[in-house]
């Protein structure tokens, strides 16, 4: 047998995008990939997650760099457990990830054990996060798309729809805030409607938090899963400390599922190191290091650094709006770091090869991504190919 039996792969979209805007220099304007930049360009360290990794740096020389527990340094586990709650009885199963979307693989894998041969199909809202639709097929579950968009305005019918018909247990993955790629999230009514629909339904939901601060406070943020929650849903929650710690690279999450006691929390914390030591067997602990040093230690200035982040991105919004055309503004009042604009493919390579913007063919942008300072050249640069 030979390499070349292989399938020709497809590279990702998305970082191949990337790596053009990176190829092309600093004149380039790069809205590709979700890091939140700062005026030059540069990831943009939040202080506080500075002021933790200052800490760390000082007694670098005895951290311990040994085998973690399988499911994660037990402060971090704490810390993002309160972080998604203010019910300090709930029982919480975790486990610490690669980042989220290792978390958002493990739960898929879980959801997998838990539905029926006949029955494991999750329901996904599209647009959706590009990867979410690939491991939940790799995870074997048989993936049903629904709109998620209706007169371009987020909607809950496709997926109530979807929910009328289906006649055995099955998943459901939802984002909570700044929906990506679109920015536009359900409301608080939509919430509690599409709660009622499934209180006497058998499914599994699957909510993945990667922004949490970026819409409201943290607490705000997370209300669908306590909703969710107190519905008695079945519940499992996937969750990133890359944009609100800002520690991408350290590819740091958690993976979550509220049980209903503490026996059902050992049982599937049990299957959640299974499902790992398969897999990476423990994820790595600096990044963890750092978000329980940050929650513990400077978790005020966090709120603080997190408040400037959204104050920041609502600016660019604004702006966005202001020197746009009307037919821009519906697709620009969402929240966080992603819109889609209403750019055809055609435009969106006119404005890579022309004008040296660099977006993915959908039109997705990543508001956050692109200095304030030059928000208004993009504007006349993506006006030019209307």
């Amino acid at each position: 047998m030979k390499f070349s039996s292989l399938p020709v792969p497809i590279p990702d979209p998305l970082f191949a995008i990337a790596a053009e805007a990176r190829a092309a220099g600093p004149q380039a304007i790069d809205g590709t990939l979700g890091i939140y930049m700062d005026e030059e360009g540069r990831p943009l360290v939040l202080p506080s997650v500075k002021m933790s990794i200052a800490e760390l740096q000082q007694n670098l020389q005895t951290f311990n760099f040994s085998y973690p527990p399988l499911n994660g340094l037990p402060e971090f586990r704490e810390s993002v457990s309160a972080l998604l709650t203010t019910n300090r009885g709930a029982q919480i199963a975790s486990i610490a990830s690669t980042g989220g979307t290792g978390a958002l693989a493990i739960n898929l894998r879980l959801m997998h054990m838990m539905l029926e041969k006949t029955s494991r199909t999750i329901i996904l809202p599209v647009p959706a996060w590009a990867n979410h639709h690939p491991p939940a097929k790799a995870a074997g579950l048989a993936v049903l798309e629904v709109p998620y968009l209706q007169d371009g305005k987020a909607s809950i019918d496709g997926i109530l729809s979807a929910v009328k018909k289906m006649t055995e247990p099955f998943g459901l993955l939802l984002q909570v805030g700044c929906h990506n790629p679109t920015g536009l999230d359900l409301t608080e009514n939509d919430w509690h409607e599409l709660i009622q629909a499934l209180q006497n339904v058998p499914c599994i939901a699957l909510l993945d938090i990667a922004y949490q601060g970026f819409k409201e406070e943290p607490e705000a943020d997370t209300k669908p899963v306590q909703h969710f929650v107190d519905a008695g849903i079945t519940t499992l929650v996937t969750w990133s400390a890359s944009k609100n710690h800002s520690i991408y690279g350290l590819r740091t999450g958690l993976a979550c599922a509220f049980a209903s006691s503490a026996k059902e929390k050992e049982i599937i914390e049990g299957n959640y190191s299974s499902i790992t030591r398969t897999m990476h067997s423990a994820a790595p602990t600096f990044g963890q290091a750092i978000v329980a040093r940050t929650q513990q230690k400077f978790s005020a200035q966090w709120r603080e650094d997190l408040r400037a982040a959204r104050a920041l991105m609502q600016r660019k919004r604004s702006l966005l709006v202001s020197n746009l055309p009307e037919t821009f503004h519906a697709s620009l009042l969402g929240y966080g770091m992603f819109a889609m604009l209403p750019l055809t493919q055609d435009q969106v390579v006119r404005l890579k090869v022309e004008e040296q913007v660099f977006l993915p063919l959908d039109g997705r942008i990543n508001i956050a991504g692109i200095p304030e300072r030059r928000i208004g050249e993009l504007c006349g640069k993506i006006i030019k190919v209307l």
